[in-house]
């Protein structure tokens, strides 16, 4: 599973990241100038030291004097000075500093200092400085004190500004949550109502934007949705009209036979007749809201499977199909216009496209399973799913339209009411599988047996 990223712990994340590294660096730059001011210090004292008023040092007659060594010669410094100091200083008043010390981050042991100057008379003079032991607890209140209190302050400091940060994120997470869940909860009554307020101008106009853009989007369904439904019953006047005829047309056919030309014109308009019929149930029903209610009724589904077998045989006429038709009695409470809906269907795509072959119809209980095998056909071009039909061949009954619509509409039905549903595909043709039982159903069938 792919993590995905998260603005506020990135931002949480590099915030703290930043914080943290700047009290690392002031801390650090805090340490470097206490050191530097300290020998600063002492450097100006050395040079106080070599001014002092008075002082005479001669060769081989160093002094102490405020416990600095004052010597005129560098060999009459003491033996640690010159042991820590390999090569005496030649540049006037730099400061020479040498820390003696176990590990890097430990407090020195020791430290030495030495500088080299001229007097106002013009004198050279060494001058040399120790500190041994704790050198923090002499200058200050505790063993190392200062530089105690140095980290103490920097990790208060990064937990402040981590406390003030989460404090902030807050703040500002907060209304960005509430403008996520607010749009994962929009719905078409829902967006009647105006966006809540978010705090943030920012967030305010985001907000408006996702609003106008779903209320477009909103009102577009609706102007489709209502002309489906209108065309489709509008449709229905004409479609009965045309079926009425047609059925009139076969009536005056027994008493006066027509030719050959006008008996396949007849069938042609019967099937269109049919095709349009079903096209326009398909449509009403592709319009109709996902939470529309339906009415269950008792239905007798082998009956209902035979019945739309024998409704769609016109699409049979004039190819070379056997249909096999396996069923056993049972009745079932669900919604009966949908069930006939998904059976005509399949039954419909499984006529439409066998040229030449068996059709298998089985239904056990509450499944459903139609098999279509084509013996002059690819199977690849035998398929119970979108194929690409020539709209100007009319003498092929099989590129009926509507097909793709009935898929689809089979795919919403089975899944709204949680119907399974599969397609398969083999060597020897396809094969669609419907149950209208849902699983909680099939349970109780079976605890029931």
């Amino acid at each position: 599973m792919k993590l995905r990223p998260s603005l506020r712990l990135y931002f949480l994340g590099a915030m703290l990241f930043l914080g943290v590294s700047m009290a690392i660096t002031f801390s650090a730059l805090t340490v470097n100038y206490f050191v530097e001011g300290m020998d600063s210090v002492l450097r100006g004292t050395m040079v106080e030291v070599a001014d002092t008023e008075g002082l005479e040092v001669q060769d081989g007659k160093p002094m102490m004097l405020l416990d600095f060594h004052v010597a005129s010669r560098w060999q009459d410094l003491p033996k640690e000075a010159r042991e820590n100091f390999a090569v005496p200083p030649t540049k006037m008043f730099e400061f020479n500093k040498h820390v003696v010390k176990d590990e890097l981050f430990s407090p020195p042991n020791a430290v030495h200092f030495v500088m080299v100057m001229k007097t106002k008379q013009g004198q050279l003079l060494y001058i040399y400085k120790s500190y041994k032991g704790d050198l923090h607890a002499r200058l200050s209140d505790g063993p190392g004190s200062q530089f105690v209190w140095i980290p103490v302050f920097g990790l208060s400091g990064i937990a402040v500004f981590a406390l003030l940060l989460i404090v902030v994120m807050r703040r500002v997470a907060s209304p960005v949550e509430a403008l996520r869940d607010w749009a994962k909860s929009l719905n078409a009554k829902s967006l009647l109502h105006a966006p809540p307020e978010f705090k943030y101008k920012e967030l305010n106009t985001l907000a408006k934007i996702i609003h106008n853009s779903l209320n477009t989007v909103q009102d577009s369904l609706d102007r489709e949705h209502e002309f489906l439904r209108n065309a489709s019953h509008e449709l229905r006047t004409p479609i009965a009209v045309i079926r009425t005829n047609v059925e009139l047309l076969n009536k005056i056919n027994t008493k006066s036979p027509m030719t050959v030309k006008q008996q396949q014109v007849v069938e042609r308009i019967e099937r269109a007749g049919f095709t349009m019929t079903h096209l326009t149930e398909t449509l009403l029903w592709l319009s109709r809201d996902e939470s529309l209610s339906l009415t269950l009724e008792r239905v007798k589904l082998d009956e209902l499977i035979r019945q739309t077998t024998e409704d769609l045989n016109y699409l049979l006429r004039g190819k070379s199909v056997t249909v096999e038709l396996d069923t056993s009695e049972w009745q079932v409470e669900l919604p009966a216009t949908a069930c006939r809906i998904v059976l005509a269907n399949l039954v419909r795509n499984a006529f439409q496209h066998t040229d030449s072959g068996v059709v298998t119809i089985y239904q056990h209980q509450g499944q459903v399973v139609v098999r279509n095998v084509n013996d002059d056909v690819d199977s690849n071009d035998n398929i119970n799913g979108v194929v690409e039909q020539s709209v100007g061949n009319t003498d092929t009954n099989s590129n009926d339209l509507g097909f793709g619509l009935g898929v689809k509409l089979t795919d919403k039905l089975t899944a709204r009411f949680n119907w399974y549903h599969e397609r398969l595909v083999d060597s020897s043709g396809h094969k669609v599988t419907v149950n209208f039982i849902t699983p909680n159903d099939i349970k109780t069938v079976q605890d029931s047996v």
